[in-house]
């Protein structure tokens, strides 16, 4: 089983050894409910990546990208909140009535999205994206 996926991009710059590529949403991303939670609805998705090979801006490439980096965000992302609004619903059921209880939950939802936007911050640029090859 292949360890990376792959979507295409185009190069939009082109800067000694870095290029600046436009990733081209694929066909599953039209379909899917979630598509303006991955990236900005408005603004399309750049990622600057260092190369070895020859490009033009225009040119259109394949980029590799971590099946491993995939998964671990779409967990976090979509795992995580849910798991602190139950947790966070259990813990207050202890201790407080339960229309307090539901609002903690909902507190520890919206944490969860800070917790999220801060590992995005941390972390994210260790999301192995690279360029497989020029199309």
């Amino acid at each position: 089983m292949n360890e990376d996926t792959t979507d295409t991009g185009v190069v939009t710059e082109v800067n000694q050894e870095y290029v600046t590529v436009e990733l081209q949403r694929g066909g599953g991303c039209a379909s899917c409910a979630m598509r303006g939670f991955c990236f900005s609805k408005n603004s399309p998705s750049l990622f600057k990546l260092k190369t070895d090979l020859t490009l033009e801006v225009g040119d259109k490439v394949e980029l590799e990208v971590s099946a491993k980096g995939r998964v671990l965000a779409s967990l976090l992302i979509f795992l995580l909140p849910v798991v602190s609004m139950f947790s966070g619903f259990m813990v207050a059921e202890i201790w407080f009535t339960e229309l307090a209880s539901i609002l903690f939950a909902f507190g520890a939802m919206v944490l969860s999205f800070f917790i999220i936007r801060l590992c995005d911050k941390r972390w994210g640029s260790r999301l192995k994206i690279g360029i497989a090859r020029k199309l």
